[in-house]
C-alpha cells in the first residue's frame, strides 16, 4: 500500500496496479473562500498524472468535489460515493459527465477488485461537539480502504464531523469487516470552518488558541480509540484567499510543533507529507518520503490575496427591489419548511447587505468603504409569540448583496458552503454554536 497526500482530504492509495484517489482538489474552491495548500506544481493536472481507477468523493462541498480537477481525467473513471437519500451529489457528478458511479450503502464492505476493498462511514452528527440538532443535514462521509493483498487498512476521516465517541463505532466496523488493526489514519486536526476568523464580536486570538487546543485534544482522543500504526497529518491544508484573506491570522490551524506536543504517542508516528509526499511500509515500519516540491506560504498567500470570489461578477446591478422580492418569497418558504420539523430552539437572524463589504487590517468591517444597502430579518419562534430566553440565540450575518441574492434565487449550491467557507462575517449572541440556525438557512431560497 502506497499512500500519497496532497492537501486537505486529497490523497491517493495505490495497491498493486489499482489507484483510488480521494477528494481531488487543487486551487481555489468554488463557492468558498479557501484555496488548497500546498498547491501542487502540476496544478489540477495532478489527478491526471495519478491515473486513478477509482475516485472517491466524500461530499458535495467544493473543496472535495472540484469540477476543474475532475475535468482532467477520463469520464469512464469510476466514481465512489455514499448512497444518499438526497441525490444532489450524484446529480452534480452526472452533470460533469461521469456516468460510472458506484453508490455504496453506509457501514458495508465492498470489494472493488482483486486489489482494494472499501467501506463508507456516514455522518453521524452535524458537529464534532455533539451539539443537539433537530435539522438532519446528512452531507459528509469518511472512507475505509483496505489492501486485499496485505490486508492493511487506511482510514481517511475527511472532515466528517464525528464526535470522539463516534469513533468507537468506526473502530468496531473496521474490526468486524476489515482488520483488527488500522495501519494508517488521517483526521482533520484543525478547524476548517468559519470560526473564529469570521466572527466580529469575540476575541479571535483567544478563541483561535482554544479551538486549536480543543481540536488537537479531540484528535488525540480519536487516535487513542483507532490505534493506528501511523498517522498522517493533513496540515497545512488550505488558506484563505481574496479580500477576506486578512483574516488568515485567526484561522485555527495548529503548527507542527503543537501537533507533535499533543498528539505524540509511542504507539504511532506522525508523518507530515502534504504536497505529494508518500507513506509506505518497509521492513515492518511505515516510512515516509516528503515531496521535493517547495511551497512558500507567503508567496502563495500574496499571489491570491486579491483574487476575486466566485460571485464577484454576478448580479452587479441587482436592485434593492429585486432583492426584496427574492427575500420575501424565500422567507415564506423558509418558515413553511421549518414548521414541518421538530425544532426546539428559536432564533433571530439578521442579514446586513453591502454593495461591496470591505474589512480593515484588524479584520473589522470598514464601514467607510463598504456601501451598506439594507437589513433583512428572520424571526423563528414556535412559542406562540412569546420570546423565551431559553434556547434562544441571535445571529447577524454581514455579506455582499450579489452573494445574498444568488443564494436566495438558488444560483449557488446552498448556504452551507459560503457560510462555512469564510465568505460571510458574523456576530452571535450568546457565542454558542446552534447547528439548527446554520442548517436552517439552506431552506432560505425562492424554491
Amino acid at each position: 500500500m502506497l499512500i500519497t497526500h496532497y492537501c486537505n482530504a486529497f490523497n491517493s492509495v495505490k495497491v498493486n496496479r489499482t489507484v483510488i484517489a480521494c477528494d481531488p482538489w487543487v486551487g481555489a474552491g468554488d463557492e468558498i473562500g479557501w484555496i488548497s495548500y500546498p498547491l501542487h506544481k502540476n496544478g489540477a493536472n495532478v489527478l491526471k498524472s495519478i491515473k486513478p481507477n477509482f475516485v472517491y468523493i466524500s461530499h458535495l462541498h467544493t473543496d472535495h468535489l472540484d469540477p476543474k480537477t475532475l475535468s482532467k481525467i477520463n469520464k469512464n473513471t469510476k466514481i465512489i460515493i455514499k448512497k444518499f437519500i438526497d441525490q444532489r451529489l450524484k446529480r452534480k457528478i452526472l452533470k460533469l459527465g461521469f456516468y460510472n458511479i458506484i453508490e455504496c450503502e453506509a457501514w458495508k464492505k465492498y470489494k472493488l477488485n482483486k486489489d482494494i476493498s472499501i467501506g463508507i462511514v456516514p455522518q453521524i452528527s452535524s458537529n464534532m461537539s455533539g451539539m443537539p440538532e433537530q435539522i438532519n443535514y446528512d452531507v459528509d462521509t469518511s472512507i475505509v480502504i483496505q489492501s486485499n493483498i496485505s490486508k492493511e487498512v487506511f482510514y481517511n476521516g475527511v472532515d466528517n464531523p464525528l464526535t470522539v465517541n463516534s469513533h468507537k463505532l468506526v473502530k468496531k466496523f473496521i474490526t468486524k469487516h476489515f482488520n483488527k488493526k488500522i495501519a494508517v489514519a488521517v483526521l482533520q486536526d484543525g478547524g476548517n470552518g468559519e470560526y473564529p476568523q469570521c466572527f466580529l464580536n469575540i476575541n479571535r486570538d483567544k478563541e483561535k488558541e482554544r479551538i486549536v487546543n480543543g481540536a488537537l485534544l479531540a484528535t488525540k482522543g480519536k487516535l487513542d480509540i483507532m490505534k493506528p500504526e501511523a498517522y498522517i497529518s493533513p496540515m497545512p491544508n488550505m488558506i484563505m484567499f481574496g479580500k477576506y484573506s486578512k483574516l488568515q491570522k485567526y484561522v485555527p490551524k495548529p503548527t507542527f510543533a503543537q501537533e507533535e506536543k499533543i498528539l505524540k504517542n509511542d504507539k504511532y508516528k506522525i508523518h507530515h507529507i502534504a504536497g505529494g509526499g508518500t507513506l509506505t511500509k518497509k521492513n515492518g515500519k511505515w516510512v515516509s518520503k516528503k515531496t521535493k516540491s517547495k511551497f512558500v506560504f507567503k508567496k502563495i498567500f500574496k499571489k491570491y490575496s486579491n483574487k476575486k470570489y466566485f460571485y464577484s461578477n454576478d448580479f452587479k446591478n441587482v436592485s434593492i427591489q429585486e432583492i426584496d422580492k427574492a427575500f420575501l418569497q424565500s422567507h415564506v418558504n423558509y418558515i413553511k419548511k421549518l414548521n414541518r420539523l421538530p425544532i426546539k430552539t428559536h432564533w433571530d437572524v439578521e442579514f446586513y447587505i453591502y454593495r461591496n463589504l470591505a474589512i480593515n487590517s484588524k479584520g473589522k468591517i470598514n464601514f467607510k468603504n463598504s456601501k451598506f444597502l439594507r437589513k433583512y430579518a428572520i424571526k423563528y419562534n414556535k412559542s406562540n409569540g412569546k420570546l423565551l430566553k431559553k434556547n434562544y440565540s441571535k445571529l447577524k450575518c454581514h455579506l455582499d448583496s450579489n452573494l445574498f441574492y444568488g443564494l436566495l434565487i438558488k444560483k449557488y449550491t446552498n448556504w452551507s458552503q459560503p457560510l462555512a467557507g469564510s465568505l460571510i462575517l458574523y456576530e452571535r449572541k450568546p457565542n454558542i454554536f446552534d447547528p439548527n440556525i446554520v442548517f436552517s438557512l439552506n431552506y432560505l431560497s425562492i424554491f
